[in-house]
């Protein structure tokens, strides 16, 4: 298992891509500044996290993701990563913040998502990776479905919402590789546990909180993104 080296891409495509990625990020800024995607019963102050960390980690993001996917597919394939950097910004702070993941985002991002993949093999003629993305969200759908009537068992945190997200996250890693969701999967609880772990330790929280899990599935999956798995 190695990180995965760009192709090629050249430098003024990333540094495009930095500078709208910023510029998607700053529109970005009052939407979620104003919190208008909280319910009636939502109150608090918000993430901690300073709200100019949405620009420049979206800027940041589609940075590596066009190095990375630049001119794959006759250059389709990066802006289906580019947006689903976009919605995976706005939902980890929506997350952070309610510990909600927002129907209205998540629901959008399959038709987005799965049309842009299908541009993508449309162009490269690689139909096997769309389908093995469609069966990856739908796998994964079903395991994350299991986990929440588990957790709902044992009266824990993790929801239908999790679940929801859980089939983007199929969608953009199982297109890469078969073992890329398996990735996403256990780098997402490997790094929530890490996280809660280091908040009984500093003594920022107990065992008994209930942690954001979206933020870390999306960790998971763009983290799946840049490893190259070497074949079974």
């Amino acid at each position: 298992m190695t990180w995965i080296q760009g192709p090629g891409t050249p430098w003024w495509y990333v540094i495009v891509s930095v500078v709208a990625g910023a510029g998607v990020g700053f529109a970005l800024v009052r939407p979620l500044a104003e919190r208008g995607y909280r319910l009636d019963d939502e109150t608090g102050p918000g993430p901690r996290a300073p709200i100019a960390l949405v620009p420049l980690s979206l800027a940041a993001l589609w940075g590596v993701l066009a190095w990375r996917f630049g001119p794959e597919s006759e250059w389709a394939l990066a802006p289906a990563y580019l947006g689903f950097a976009v919605v995976a910004i706005a939902l980890a702070w929506v997350d952070a913040d309610v510990h909600r993941l927002p129907r209205g985002l998540t629901h959008p991002a399959y038709p987005m998502l799965l049309g842009q993949l299908a541009l993508a093999s449309l162009a490269s003629g690689d139909w096997a990776a769309l389908r093995r993305a469609v069966i990856a969200g739908a796998v994964l759908w079903v395991v994350y479905l299991g986990l929440a009537i588990l957790a709902a068992l044992l009266r824990s945190g993790f929801g239908l919402g999790d679940v929801t997200l859980s089939g983007l996250v199929g969608l953009a890693t199982g297109y890469v590789s078969p073992l890329a969701p398996l990735v996403a999967t256990c780098a997402a609880f490997l790094l929530s546990g890490v996280y809660g772990i280091g908040r009984i330790v500093l003594r920022r929280g107990s065992h008994k909180d209930d942690i954001a899990f979206g933020p870390w599935m999306l960790v998971g999956a763009l983290l799946a993104l840049f490893i190259e798995l070497a074949p079974i």
